[in-house]
């Protein structure tokens, strides 16, 4: 019985295999059709989605684009007006001066003739703006609009609201040297309307004048909107996409059709154009949106055809901004891209279904000859075939997890990352909500390496990601994006403000001591943040702008969180031009050194100059120091910089002793990097040496945080600096974290008080207390304390009362060319006795 029943068995093996494999051929062919043709037709549907999707979503990121650049240039309406109406006096008052200088030796009328000459005809602003010449007591000295006023008494002119416009100004630009100021005029065209008009009046010393102009903010932006419109109306892209413009009241402010422009909507013959144009700004005024209508013409064609557009209002200019696309322009793609893939899909399919159906027929074939050897062999390799089987599944989910992880925090990485970013996107975009990148960076993460070795860094870099792990919500994921970076991908948040907490989350992990393989620390770290969909689509643009926002934040100071918007991209990308300016600035010549005075507040003689460095550039105009020197510093051209300032400086104020009966004390401001650079103390010694400089009339100003920071790596330096008898100056002082205990322990001969402390000590007790406190502590040091910011005789007084040594402020001098320098103090007496 048990031969008989292995027997059927086998030929049970011999029949079943080749029956079952042809009905799974089958059934195979039959699912694989219908789940074909279904997938084809999601596949449409969802090509289709997108598509459209992606057109209007690429228009309205455009016209909010636009939107905001009208809103920045109209924010800058008011900043534009004061600057060129200041460059423009700033102009007549050199012409002035000079003309002055050259005529020394002429009478006053005979100067004021020329001045007049040389102003009289000027004018600016598409022939808007001249130059008028007042007296401070109100005699009108030149008024090129109006003749008939010149030689009268205007003290009492005043303006629509009553203000005394000569005699304020007058007043003013005597007491401050300038001053701007505003006034309310009806124009001709429009007598029904005050109009705002910015004015700006510079003293001219010599004759007791002030030499002003004046603007209207309303001409300025009709400025700014007529060049806004020009720019939209040579926008475009693609063959027929282009930007056009409308008013509330339905005049054509910009179009690609020429003869449209300047048209009236609600006036046009067309009805259809008018009922469109109505649908249009009506929106605008709603805020905004997508609106499909048939539009009269198509660049390519000069045809009307289907269109949709995204509108935008732009409610204080009265404007509705708007781009669009035609309907063609998605269907003839569309449709052929379809047609691509229906026959892609038909030539899949045929495949398919051939080679199932010779596989079917090869695997019976086999199947058949080889059943009797597989049923002899099959229960004696079983165990081994499963074992084998399990293995290889182990290995290839090991590899699998090694390709998507990082391999020192177990976290996913970058490849891992933009899957997850990717699929947050279509969960964020299916719910209608928001999708966060978190970029963060460990702050001086080289530290911890440098000090405790590359170990101690690695497992603090493994602590961090268990303790980012535990932060992240269900949804989210944070992945090791390289060295000391990590990223959150936060999808399918409904506000920006689950993103903010998030945020926090993560910087509170921070507000606590580390303890790391037997080593304590306190580390910090900086955040960048972009948002989909405001700031990107793709996981590519996301992270971009996050490492933006990143590198923003952390030049404005570490262990902060910035979001990425249109100021920080701009603020980046000025960084980087400044960056780019001011490795070749010079080479150029654009930079220049300004000098202070510094003046003994017992005696009133200058004592000394602190060098100021201003840059000029060709290419970005005017350039402060807060915003350069840091940028110098970061790049590397911090030192080349420095190393200019120093020996140019000493090169100035050594010629300066040179033909002097007395000498000047030098203050140069040193940047912590360039302090730390291995061959600093020698380079300034070389130039010292270089100029025959008597290095006890020389001060190094360096910052207090920079001795807070590193203190055991500055102080050797300060010593050694000393002893080759420079004078060292702690700038800033009570800025920082001051502590008597190292400031008694430094080789420093002065501390100078920052100039906010002296902006409010007269008016805050507590300043007061603090700026007293100060100088009491450099009295009982034995340094020279130095006042910074002093610009009236309330605080030079003040500080005068306290026993300050040496005052540095706009009340004596502002910074002055070395040329300037020379002409007002060379004749000086100098001493603080």
């Amino acid at each position: 019985m048990k031969i008989a029943h292995n027997v059927k068995l086998l030929r049970l093996l011999n029949v079943v295999p080749p029956l079952l494999v042809t009905a799974f051929a089958v059934m195979f062919i039959f699912v694989v059709v219908n789940n074909n043709q279904m997938k084809l037709e999601n596949d449409l549907q969802t090509l289709r989605d997108d598509f459209v999707s992606s057109r209007k979503s690429m228009v309205k990121a455009q016209v909010e684009q636009l939107v905001q650049q009208i809103d920045y240039e109209k924010s800058r309406t008011e900043l534009i007006l004061k600057e060129d109406i200041k460059h423009q006096i700033y102009t007549a008052h050199t012409i002035s001066m000079n003309i002055f200088k050259e005529n020394s030796d002429k009478s006053e009328q005979v100067v004021t003739k020329l001045i007049k000459s040389a102003l009289r005809d000027i004018r600016f602003n598409n022939g808007r703006g001249y130059f008028f010449i007042y007296k401070t007591n109100g005699e009108s000295i030149m008024h090129p609009v109006i003749p008939s006023m010149e030689g009268t008494q205007q003290i009492g002119l005043q303006d629509v609201r009553g203000n005394y416009i000569v005699r304020d100004m007058g007043s003013l630009a005597k007491k401050n040297g300038e001053t701007y100021y505003t006034w309310w005029f009806v124009k001709p065209e429009n007598k029904n309307v005050e109009f705002k008009k910015i004015g700006f009046g510079k003293h001219f010393e010599p004759y007791d004048w002030f030499i002003g102009t004046g603007e209207y903010i309303a001409d300025v932006e009709n400025d700014i909107k007529n060049t806004v419109i020009d720019n939209i109306s040579n926008i475009r892209f693609g063959d027929n996409g282009y930007a056009f413009l409308y008013d509330y009241s339905g005049i054509v402010l910009a179009h690609f059709d020429k003869e449209f422009q300047h048209s009236n909507l609600y006036n046009h013959q067309n009805p259809l154009i008018r009922e469109t144009g109505k649908t249009i700004i009506s929106t605008a005024q709603q805020g905004g949106g997508f609106v499909s209508y048939f539009s009269q013409f198509k660049p390519l064609t000069g045809k009307p055809e289907s269109k949709t557009s995204f509108i935008r209002g732009v409610p204080e200019w009265e404007w509705a901004l708007g781009m669009g696309f035609y309907e063609s322009e998605i269907e003839d793609p569309l449709n052929k891209r379809e047609s691509e893939i229906l026959q892609e899909n038909q030539k899949q399919l045929f495949e398919l279904l051939w080679l199932s159906v010779l596989v079917a027929m090869l695997f019976i074939i086999i199947s058949l000859y080889f059943t009797k050897k597989l049923s002899k062999s099959f229960m004696s390799y079983e165990d081994k075939i499963n074992n084998d089987f399990d293995e290889l599944n182990k290995v290839k989910v090991q590899m699998q997890y090694q390709a998507l992880h990082d391999s020192l925090t177990r976290l996913p990485n970058r490849v891992l990352l933009e899957d997850h970013i990717f699929q947050g996107i279509n969960l964020s975009r299916k719910n209608n909500n928001l999708l966060a990148v978190i970029f963060v960076d460990l702050d001086d993460f080289k530290k911890i390496n440098d000090s405790y070795g590359h170990s101690i860094g690695d497992e603090f870099l493994k602590l961090m990601g268990e303790l980012f792990h535990k932060v992240k919500g269900a949804k989210d994921s944070v992945a090791r994006f390289g060295g000391d970076e990590f990223i959150f991908c936060c999808p399918d948040i409904e506000s920006l403000g689950e993103a903010e907490n998030k945020v926090r989350e993560i910087l509170s992990i921070f507000h606590q001591k580390f303890e790391v393989a037997g080593k304590s620390f306190y580390s910090t770290c900086s955040i960048g943040v972009s948002v989909y969909p405001k700031d990107g689509s793709k996981a590519e643009q996301l992270i971009s702008k996050a490492d933006i926002a990143l590198y923003k934040s952390k030049s404005s100071a570490k262990g902060r969180a910035l979001f990425f918007n249109g100021s920080v991209d701009e603020a980046v990308k000025r960084a980087f031009a400044i960056e780019t300016e001011l490795r070749t600035a010079l080479l150029n010549e654009e930079i220049s050194i300004v000098y202070q005075p510094q003046i003994c507040a017992k005696t009133g003689n200058i004592v000394g100059v602190e060098a100021l460095t201003r840059w000029h550039s060709k290419k970005l105009g005017v350039v402060s120091p807060a915003e350069f020197i840091p940028i110098a510093e970061n790049s590397g051209t911090i030192n080349a910089l420095g190393d200019y300032v120093i020996y140019k400086a000493l090169f100035d104020i050594n010629s300066f002793n040179i033909n002097n009966a007395f000498k000047l004390n030098l203050s140069i401001n040193i940047s912590p990097k360039q302090l730390l650079e291995p061959n600093f103390v020698e380079s300034v010694v070389q130039a010292s040496e270089d100029l025959a400089f008597d290095r006890q009339f020389i001060t190094l100003e360096i910052t207090e945080n920079v001795l807070i920071t590193d203190l055991s790596v500055v102080l050797p330096i300060l010593l050694e600096l000393r002893e080759k008898n420079f004078k060292l100056s702690l700038d800033d002082f009570g800025t920082g974290y001051s502590s008597l205990s190292y400031l008694s322990n430094l080789p420093i001969n002065e501390i100078k008080i920052d100039r906010t402390f002296i902006d409010k000590f007269l008016t805050n007790h507590q300043s007061e207390s603090l700026v007293k406190t100060i100088i009491a502590i450099g009295g009982f040091c034995d340094f020279t304390v130095v006042a910074e910011g002093v610009e009236t005789k309330a605080q030079l007084d003040r500080l005068t009362q306290f026993h300050c040594d040496l005052i540095q402020g706009y009340y004596f001098d502002k910074p002055l060319p070395f040329n300037d320098l020379i002409a007002k103090y060379q004749s000086c007496n100098v001493s603080c006795d």
